[in-house]
């Protein structure tokens, strides 16, 4: 797969560059090594309990942002921030949103903190992910336009099968491309730890892709997944290994890269067949009004849309 060899170098080394300048312009000393650039970036972050203060505050200024710019058809709907459940804390955080055949009920973001038990430079090395220069970009992804906003639709979606099948290709594709979409958009336009945000957790998801092909060929080790994790994505200690744990049972968490890239190729070709009809907004519902689609499919939206 190109992506994970030749074309991901190309990519993690933009992405690299975009976290660099980031931390320039925050005030982080020019010349330094990107791994230090990115150490002094995210060792900015609340506290465990700030975490979830910022993550709530963060659900009303991303919907905000997403109706302002007529992101998505639908945002309605209650979305609470709160502590992950035991069973959900292989995962930094995700979406638990309310399933489309089921009667409407609050969607919970689940944050999972650090375990009090754990030494200290491990619970330092966790909050990291939550930095203040990578939240916004998780809260984007996780709630509005990502999860969250794409589940309001999967609920109005005309079909049962449009309803209730879903491609994780796409469900993960669909909220990192929005991450970028908001970057593009001018979310937080006079923060440049934002951009250094976005780049990061890019970078994490380009290394998921190469640690899932890379595990499950044997070509790698779970150990030599983390340190690739440390290594090309920045993540540290008890966080890269649990990064790269997640390959074990989840070999298919390359599909965030994926995703997000045949949506790109589906826009371009939107843009080429609608012209000046083309809005954001008009690719967007037609691509939700599919529910949550098998990648190959995307381009009947073209159709449709």
């Amino acid at each position: 797969m190109g992506l994970a060899d030749g074309d991901g170098v190309k990519v993690g080394a933009r992405l690299t560059g975009d976290v660099s300048g980031g931390a320039v312009a925050v005030g982080v000393a020019e010349g330094i090594g990107d791994g230090e650039a990115v150490a002094a970036l995210v060792a900015d972050h609340p506290d465990a309990d700030g975490v979830l203060t910022q993550a709530q505050a963060q659900v009303d200024e991303v919907l905000a942002f997403t109706r302002q710019h007529d992101l998505v058809p639908y945002t309605d709907g209650e979305c609470i921030v709160a502590t992950a459940p035991e069973s959900r804390r292989w995962a930094m955080a995700m979406m638990a949103w309310a399933a489309p055949g089921e009667t409407d009920a609050p969607s919970f973001y689940w944050v999972t903190p650090p375990e009090p038990t754990w030494p200290e430079h491990e619970i330092e090395e966790w909050l990291q992910v939550f930095s203040h220069a990578t939240l916004p970009t998780i809260t984007l992804h996780e709630v509005s336009p990502g999860h969250f906003a794409h589940s309001r639709a999967m609920r109005r979606a005309p079909t049962p099968v449009r309803r209730i099948l879903m491609s994780p290709a796409f469900v993960e594709g669909w909220a990192h491309y929005t991450e970028e979409l908001c970057l593009d958009l001018g979310f937080r336009s006079g923060d440049p730890r934002f951009v250094a945000g976005i780049a990061i957790e890019a970078l994490l998801r380009v290394t998921r892709l190469a640690a899932s092909i890379g595990v499950h060929t044997g070509a790698m080790t779970v150990d030599d997944a983390a340190r690739r994790f440390e290594s090309d994505a920045f993540a540290s200690g008890r966080a890269a290994r649990a990064e790269a744990a997640r390959a074990t049972f989840d070999p298919t968490y390359g599909r965030y890269t994926w995703g997000k890239m045949i949506i790109r190729e589906t826009q371009a070709r939107a843009r080429t067949a609608w012209g000046a009809g083309y809005s954001h907004s008009r690719f967007h519902a037609a691509m939700l009004d599919l529910g949550a689609p098998p990648l190959g499919l995307l381009g009947t939206s073209i159709d449709r849309g």
